[in-house]
């Protein structure tokens, strides 16, 4: 019986961390295109790195907030919604 609860335990561990990870890739996001965004549009004065483990919402806000101009930035860019997701989740994957 207690093999069989642990097995449960597990399973629900797994589902969970599942779902996290879900949660911190939406679903759409291409990190691929993002790291080629970051490279072509960011890289030259941020390290991915940097941004690791930082929670993909607030980097969303933050990109979509640079883009309309809302926070100032050492020159304009502009980015699809798209673009933001992909390079969220980039930035949040510390550039892996």
């Amino acid at each position: 019986m207690l093999v069989n609860g642990l097995r449960r335990g597990t399973a629900v561990v797994a589902l969970a961390a599942a779902g996290a990870v879900l949660a911190v890739w939406p679903a759409g996001a291409d990190v691929a295109a993002g790291k080629a965004k970051f490279n072509a549009a960011c890289a030259q004065c941020h390290d991915s790195a940097d941004f690791e483990g930082e929670d993909l919402n607030g980097l969303r806000d933050t990109l979509r907030r640079i883009s309309q101009g809302e926070i100032t930035h050492k020159k304009p860019v502009r980015l699809s919604d798209q673009e933001i997701a992909d390079l969220a989740a980039y930035m949040a994957s510390g550039g892996k």
